[in-house]
Order: C-alpha cells, then sequence, then structure tokens
C-alpha cells in the first residue's frame, strides 16, 4: 500500500469538483480492485470538511470591516452582549446536508456567511438580527404600475434566474396597466415552439449531434418558461399584484425557512433592515426569500450602490464584509416603496441600539 499526496488543482477537476479547493487530497493505492469499489459504494471514503465556528467577537468582527466600531455608537455592548443564532447551525447544516448528498459547493457559496447574531440592545430593549455574509445580487421582481413595458427589465434579466415576483407585494390598482410578462411568457413560449418544429425537420436530415443539442436547448428554455410564468399560482399573482423591482427598490433577502416565523428574533417580510458596508448604511426592507442554504444577497439597487460594476451576473461584494441588521416586527404596511419613509424608520430603528456616528453615513436613495 502507498499513500500519495497531491494537489488538489490536480486531483478535484478529475473527480468534478473543479472549484473547490484544498491544501492536499490524500490517495490510498494498491488496496482494491475496480469492481470491489463500485461493489462497495464510492471511491471516495473520507474527506476534511472546515465547518466555520460563527463569529461572536466584537474585536474580529472589527477586523473586517474596521468601520463598524464607529459607525455603530453601542456596537463593542451590543457584539458583547448578542448571543449566536440557531439560526446559524441550521444554515451550515444544510450546508453539510448538501456536501454528503455529493454537492461540492464553491468556497464563495459555502464560506458566504461570517456569523449570525441575536442583538438585545440593554437599555431600550430593542432586539435585532445581524447577518455577517459577502452580497450577491438579486434581480428579481416586476410592477407594471413603475416599469410596464418588456423593455424596462433589460437589466434585471441579465440574470440567469430572474423572476418576475418577490415575496414583497402589494394589491394591483385596476388602473395601473397589466403585468407585462403576462403576454411576454406565452408569446415567448409560441415562438419557441414553432422553432422547434424547424429544429425536428433539421434532425431528421441530420443525426449529428449539432441539431440534438439545439433540440434540447430549444426544450429547456420551453420548460424554464412554462415553470416561470405559465403556473396558474404565478400568473394569478401577476394578474393581481404588485411586486418590488431589484433594479429600482432596496431589499435584502434571507433564507426562506428564517422568515414570518413566530420566534423573536425572526424577521418578517416587509421588516426594516440596515445594511452596512465599509463606512456607510444602506436602509432597506426585507423584500424576498430566497435558498434555505446560502445567504447574502441584495437587490441590484444596493448591489449598484455599493459597487458599479453589480449586474445580473457579477455578484457586488466577495468577501464577508457586509453586515445586514435586521428589526424584527417592524413591517409598515405594504404598498408602493417610499424611500423616504424607509430611511426615517431604520434611523430611528438604528437610534434604538445605540445610534450613529453621524446622521450623512446613513444613505439616501
Amino acid at each position: 500500500m502507498k499513500h500519495c499526496y497531491f494537489p488538489i488543482a490536480v486531483l478535484l477537476p478529475i473527480l468534478g469538483f473543479s472549484q473547490v479547493k484544498s491544501n492536499n487530497y490524500e490517495i490510498e493505492e494498491g488496496l482494491k480492485y475496480s469492481s470491489q469499489i463500485r461493489s462497495g459504494g464510492n471511491y471516495i471514503e473520507t474527506m476534511k470538511i472546515l465547518r466555520p465556528k460563527a463569529n461572536q467577537s466584537p474585536t474580529e468582527l472589527a477586523k473586517i470591516n474596521p468601520n463598524l466600531p464607529v459607525l455603530l455608537k453601542d456596537f463593542t455592548k451590543l457584539i458583547e452582549t448578542a448571543e449566536v443564532s440557531s439560526r446559524y447551525k441550521e444554515l451550515y447544516d444544510r450546508k453539510m446536508y448538501l456536501l454528503k448528498s455529493g454537492s461540492y459547493p464553491t468556497n464563495h457559496n459555502f464560506c458566504d456567511c461570517e456569523t449570525v447574531l441575536r442583538l438585545k440592545h440593554p437599555d431600550t430593549g430593542r432586539i435585532a438580527l445581524w447577518v455577517q455574509g459577502d452580497m450577491d445580487v438579486v434581480t428579481d421582481g416586476s410592477d407594471p404600475g413603475r416599469s410596464p413595458k418588456i423593455g424596462d427589465y433589460d437589466l434585471a434579466r441579465t440574470s440567469d434566474w430572474f423572476l418576475p415576483e418577490t415575496s414583497y407585494s402589494w394589491a394591483r390598482e385596476s388602473t395601473v396597466p397589466a403585468n407585462p410578462f403576462l403576454e411576454y411568457y406565452p408569446g415567448a413560449i409560441k415562438e419557441l415552439q414553432a422553432f422547434r418544429e424547424t429544429v425536428v425537420e433539421k434532425q431528421k436530415g441530420d443525426a449529428g449531434v449539432v441539431w440534438r443539442e439545439i433540440l434540447s436547448t430549444v426544450d429547456s428554455q420551453i420548460y424554464r418558461l412554462k415553470s416561470r410564468g405559465m403556473g396558474s399560482g404565478t400568473r394569478g399573482g401577476l394578474e393581481a399584484r404588485r411586486y418590488l423591482e431589484a433594479t429600482k427598490d432596496p431589499f435584502v433577502v434571507l433564507p426562506a425557512p428564517w422568515v414570518n416565523k413566530s420566534a423573536p428574533w425572526s424577521p418578517h417580510m416587509g421588516d426594516y433592515a440596515a445594511v452596512i458596508y465599509k463606512d456607510k448604511i444602506y436602509p432597506a426592507i426585507l423584500g424576498d426569500a430566497g435558498p434555505k442554504d446560502k445567504v447574502g444577497e441584495a437587490s441590484l439597487k444596493i448591489a449598484r450602490g455599493i459597487n458599479p460594476e453589480a449586474n445580473g451576473r457579477n455578484r457586488a461584494v466577495s468577501d464577508v464584509t457586509v453586515s445586514y441588521i435586521f428589526f424584527p416586527q417592524t413591517a409598515s404596511p405594504r404598498g408602493e416603496p417610499d424611500y423616504a419613509l424607509w430611511r426615517t424608520k431604520v434611523a430611528a430603528l438604528l437610534d434604538d441600539i445605540g445610534g450613529i456616528s453621524s446622521a450623512d453615513k446613513l444613505h439616501t436613495w
């Protein structure tokens, strides 16, 4: 038996984990035949995974963003008395489940959360949920009252994952035009189906891979459009509701299992939030619920306020230097976004946790 150690850059692309990085990978040679390994299960028996611990140190968090103790007057007091939320463990339990299922996320997606803390100001009693993470970009949402044409969503649809809905919505008035996606989705499907017939005819005279792959692509796009825009629930929502627009509205996203729960620190849709990056605070609301195994998502409006190069394909912040402070049970009645109101509410809530160093550090949308 011989043990060999190879750089992971050599081995993992062979194994299909090209986005996973490590220092070494242990290979055991000469123990079993291929037939024995196949019959016994997997050819990977063990792998060392570094599961992060939650950061609850004022000193260590200040190293990530040295502006935090300056921006938030009671930063040290808040963090020293904070408790690690059970949401942090739940998040990494889900990530570990994915690993055991054979899904290996990138370093970025696995290490997207530095900590989740339950804050309670010792003087005011105001509670808040602190999430420290990175910032991926959300482009979802549609509102025919403000953007009635399909071309109004060209920037949003640079994302492969665009959806016309957000969890935060309000009733569409009869005077507001119909949502343009009600016409777009069936029209696009009709065009694709007509093109599909052409591809099928081409394939009859050419058994090569080209037309097979084009047909597969057309079928996958028809499925995508049907699943995203043709379901009765989606169409009913598009007919009756208006939604946030990620290109216009400053909102943030949390994993769906974290939202609208009865626990005291559980944020509800529409609750106010403060997003801190470097020496600036951005007022926002919780506007959508996302995948259960990732954190650190903000609308394109916030993302571009931080990084003008952000879009549907480029994230805003790749390291875990973004602080998201959610204020549970603070949502106002839903309606068309009022950015001045949002800023006023967030300013008052920040005062409740000790205040900020200067009013001009709170961004005005």
